[in-house]
This record gives structure tokens, sequence and C-alpha cells, in this order.
């Protein structure tokens, strides 16, 4: 029996080492869906509509419009 070599790197190991590396990250998402869960009032059916993903989330809040001078 021959003892292994370590850290001994040949022309073939370097390639394959090279291929084990990820090319593609993925990035990571934005927390849960928002969700609205909207219910009848005479009924009591309740309906749920997913929005998008993001990470802050205002119902009914003032809209940004591109362009536009804040106002005080």
């Amino acid at each position: 029996m021959r003892p292994r070599a370590e850290g001994v790197t040949t022309e073939s190991n370097r390639v394959s080492e090279d291929k084990r590396s990820p090319s593609f990250v993925k990035r990571q998402r934005p927390p849960k869906k928002i969700v609205l869960r909207m219910e009848c009032t005479d009924c009591k059916y309740r309906k749920q509509i997913p929005l998008k993903r993001c990470k802050h989330f205002e119902l009914g809040g003032d809209k940004k419009r591109k362009g536009q001078m804040i106002q005080f």
C-alpha cells in the first residue's frame, strides 16, 4: 500500500474543483407575500387575495409620484 499524498493537486483536480463552484447564485427573496383577507358582511364569506412580495406595505397610504416636488 502506498501512502496518499495530501494537498497535491494535479491539472485534472483543479478543473474538477472549478466545476464544483456555483456559477449562478440565487438572490434572496423579500419576506412573505402580502395577503388581503376580504370578508363579506352579509354571509361572512372570506376571500384571500395575494399581492406581490414586498418589505414594506402601507394600506391606503399616499402614492409616490415620479417627478413631483414635495409639498408641505
